[in-house]
C-alpha cells in the first residue's frame, strides 16, 4: 500500500496531528506499506520549515521513509525560501499536481 497525505492548514495543532497520523500508519503492523508521502502547501508550510515545532518529528519520520514535499508555488508567495526548509524536504511544482500524479501511482488520499 501506498498513502498520501496533504497537510494544507497553518494550525499548528493540526501539524501535530499529522504527523502523529503518519507515526501510527507506520506503526500498523496490519499493513504491509510500500510508501508514505506528506504533501503540504498553503499553511502546511509551516510544518516543514526549520522553526516548525514539529521539526523532529518531521525529521525523524524522514529517517523511516516518509517524503515530504513542498509545493513552489507556496513559495513563491511567501518570504519562506528553499533554504528555511527542514533538509530533505523536497519541492515540487504544484502541490495539487504532486497529490494527483501520487494519486495516480496507486496513493491512497488522507486528509487529517
Amino acid at each position: 500500500m501506498k498513502a498520501v497525505f496533504h497537510h494544507s492548514n497553518d494550525d499548528t495543532v493540526l501539524h501535530e496531528r499529522v504527523v502523529n497520523n503518519v507515526a501510527n500508519l507506520l506503526d500498523d503492523d496490519s499493513i504491509d506499506l510500500d510508501a508514505v508521502a506528506v504533501v503540504t502547501n498553503s499553511g502546511g508550510l509551516a510544518l516543514v520549515t526549520e522553526n516548525s515545532p514539529q521539526r523532529e518529528h518531521v525529521e525523524t519520520l524522514m529517517e523511516h521513509g516518509v517524503a515530504f514535499k513542498q509545493c513552489r508555488n507556496t513559495l513563491a508567495g511567501t518570504d519562506t525560501t528553499a533554504e528555511d526548509l527542514i533538509d530533505g524536504v523536497e519541492l515540487v511544482p504544484a502541490g495539487v499536481g504532486e497529490l494527483t500524479r501520487l494519486q495516480a501511482e496507486g496513493y491512497a488520499y488522507i486528509k487529517p
